[in-house]
């Protein structure tokens, strides 16, 4: 419990400033409405892929950074969470992919503490995207974003990427 509170404190200090306008050239973010609440259990996903998986592009993960963000901006339109769903589940492999983004804190002791407190605060974000992805295949992409409470499934990050004051990071875990 005292690991979730503190990387809970990290991600608030982290995404402080999520709010500013992005700086040109800095991948635009959208308000996180509603809520999740993280249990102190997470899911042990052991699950075997029946296929090795192709790791999506820089784009396609750009795609998923962007289906996601509108989703944010239209929490109850279904066919976006469908289309996420579509491009973000690899079926075959047996994965979910998902994308986190996390604010570099600029009031971090040090540029390798703020870059951590970055990417734990992104890691987190992807976890919740995961969780929402399956909460959705169970029921059938009918819960509206912002309405799931679930616990918060471990993800294992595959690719970071820092742009300017954010880190962006590519994150897969097991399809149950």
């Amino acid at each position: 419990m005292k690991l979730i509170s503190i990387a809970l404190a990290i991600l608030l200090c982290s995404v402080w400033s999520c709010h500013d306008d992005p700086k040109q050239g800095q991948p635009a973010e959208g308000g996180a409405a509603g809520s999740l609440q993280v249990s102190e259990h997470t899911l042990n996903t052991g699950v075997a892929a029946a296929q090795p998986a192709r790791v999506p592009s820089e784009s396609e993960a750009d795609s998923l950074l962007q289906l996601q963000q509108r989703i944010m901006q239209q929490p109850e339109n279904e066919a976006l969470r469908r289309e996420l769903g579509r491009r973000a589940i690899d079926v075959n492999a047996g994965i979910i992919w998902v994308v986190g983004k996390g604010r570099v804190n600029p009031k971090a002791s040090t540029p390798n503490t703020a870059a951590n407190q970055a990417k734990m605060a992104a890691t987190l974000d992807a976890s919740r995207w995961a969780a929402y992805l399956m909460e959705w295949q169970k029921t059938g992409y009918a819960t509206k974003f912002g309405a799931v409470q679930a616990q918060m499934p471990n993800v294992q990050v595959v690719r970071e990427a820092f742009h300017d004051s954010l880190c962006i990071v590519l994150a897969q875990m097991p399809l149950k």
